[in-house]
């Protein structure tokens, strides 16, 4: 395949992709790699974080294990480059590379094609893996680069690794392509043919794969009762799971028991969208296209695709929990306005230490001039209001404080009707945090359009609440650790923020509520 030239990087950035894989790739260098790490976590981790690597599709196609090295990697040659110190990484080189290194001081004019050949003898028989020539190739390529050596460009040999790099870049890009949905659109027609040969609507409502298993099970099933009304229920689900396309979910399901995976809780965890399914059928027309499957294959295809979509997202979901860097991220934060805390306790005590000084030789001088003593001593008190003042009084400090004033100032006899105040709350858009679960089904009653949150999932997506009309917090029932993601979350919105003393009575509940939304 013909690459254009403004879908590959530029060289050097090819290069340092590629380099860093093939040093976290190699399984060998992995316990090395957690030790050099570990010696300047820290720094190889913002250095990461500063660096064009972050969330590089290019090494989130790689394994769990792989990837987290990857990264680490990342660190180390970002943190390299910038303290222009590249002994962490020449020491990975002469640990996972020897060959490489050996190959380098004994040629002056490097050849890819005869070092592959080389490299390939020196294993004495054994099976060498592709993927371990492409990491070679690799660290040989970044050697010459960076040693400045020549090396053949005009051979097959290095035109073909070359290829091999660029297609797993290409292919990034293709996938978005080939699944977009101009092409959904192009091959509308023959996507809703599939849709009728399998009997599923054409806007389908599945909640999960699971639904859209059980579907095709029970569609099959009342498909032969129409043909055969009179056969047993037993020998009816047996030829289900024999004649139809729902004994490849029989088979496969088995197989994933077998490999210790409930499929029943797997697929029902696997959301499923319209999208999904057009992907998944859009998949069977280019296999069948460029891979000729047949069409005595294509149950077994699709529903292939399907379990292997359910897995993939397990893997991936799990994948990301894994290398979920949140609580990282939050210590380096925190790390970082410590610093900047220390920067300034230490700027004010210098400070203040030139204003005492100056306060002793002043008063040594003018010892009778108390006026000017007292001028001082009211610059000195400037300074300690000055680092009393430093407290950062965000927006949250002034809803506490409102909601303090309103318990103390609020009158229960002063009210609309409630329901006056019910209609008012509904034509509002609310979130509430917290709260007990007795608590939230009473007020729910009461005030259906109001969303509730739970805040045990710290992972839950909040981002809805920049565009609500108002958030309340439940101070009676809330997780603290959660506090935080809303206010980050709240900081950049006009959204307003309440706080509720979460009262059993519905009643005052509902008051409180009325009562700041119409302040």
């Amino acid at each position: 395949m013909a690459y254009q030239i403004e879908n590959i990087p530029q060289e050097s950035t090819l290069l340092n992709q590629f380099f860093i894989i093939a040093l976290g790739g190699n399984s060998y260098l992995h316990p090395y790699i957690e030790t050099f790490y570990r010696n300047n976590e820290w720094e190889y981790y913002e250095a990461y974080k500063r660096s064009e690597f972050t969330d590089h599709p290019l090494f989130s196609m790689y394994s769990t294990q792989s990837e987290e090295r990857i990264r680490k990697v990342a660190g180390m040659v970002a943190w390299s480059e910038e303290n222009s110190d590249f002994s962490p990484i020449e020491q990975l080189l002469k640990k996972g590379y020897k060959f490489v290194y050996q190959y380098m001081q004994q040629h002056s004019f490097i050849d890819f094609e005869h070092f592959m050949r080389t490299f390939s003898r020196r294993q004495k028989g054994k099976m060498v893996k592709e993927i371990e020539l492409i990491y070679q190739n690799i660290v040989l390529w970044f050697l010459c680069v960076r040693e400045d050596r020549p090396f053949n460009r005009e051979n097959v040999a290095w035109k073909s690794f070359q290829d091999v790099l660029c297609t797993t870049l290409y292919e990034i890009k293709l996938q978005k392509v080939i699944f977009s949905k101009d092409m959904l659109e192009k091959h509308k027609k023959e996507i809703a043919l599939l849709y009728k040969e399998y009997n599923i609507p054409k806007n389908p409502r599945f909640d999960s794969l699971g639904g859209l298993f059980e579907y095709l099970i029970s569609d099959n099933l009342k498909r032969m009762y129409e043909t055969d009304p009179n056969c047993p229920t037993e020998r009816a689900e047996k030829k289900v799971f024999q004649d139809t396309p729902a004994k490849y979910i029989g088979a496969l399901g088995g197989w994933l028991k077998t490999l210790h995976i409930y499929e029943l809780d797997a697929t029902e965890q696997i959301p499923l969208t319209k999208y999904d399914l057009d992907a998944v059928f859009l998949e069977i027309l280019y296999a069948k296209k460029y891979n000729y499957i047949t069409k005595q294959d294509q149950d077994l295809f699709f529903i292939s695709c399907l379990y292997i979509k359910c897995v993939s997202s397990l893997y991936r979901e799990t994948k990301n929990l894994y290398l979920d860097h949140s609580k990282v991220d939050f210590f380096l934060e925190m790390k970082t306005k410590e610093k900047k805390l220390k920067q300034q306790e230490a700027k004010l005590l210098r400070r203040s230490q030139e204003w005492e000084s100056t306060l002793k030789r002043q008063t040594k001088k003018i010892e009778g001039l108390t006026s000017e003593l007292s001028e001082a001593q009211a610059k000195i008190r400037q300074l300690e209001q000055h680092i009393n003042s430093l407290e950062d009084y965000t927006d949250e400090v002034h809803a506490l404080r409102n909601f303090v004033y309103r318990e103390e100032q609020m009158d229960p006899t002063d009210h609309p009707p409630l329901d006056t105040m019910i209609e008012f709350i509904k034509s509002k858009r609310i979130v509430i945090f917290g709260g007990s679960i007795t608590w939230q089904q009473k007020l729910r009653e009461h005030l259906p359009n109001v969303e509730f949150v739970e805040v045990d999932d710290k992972n839950r997506d909040i981002s809805k609440i920049k565009r609500v009309d108002a958030v309340f917090i439940n101070t009676t029932v809330f997780a603290h650790s959660f506090y935080k993601k809303i206010m980050k979350e709240l900081s950049n919105s006009q959204t307003p923020l309440f706080y509720i003393n979460g009262q059993s009575n519905i009643e005052k509940t509902t008051l409180e509520i009325y009562n700041w939304l119409v302040e």
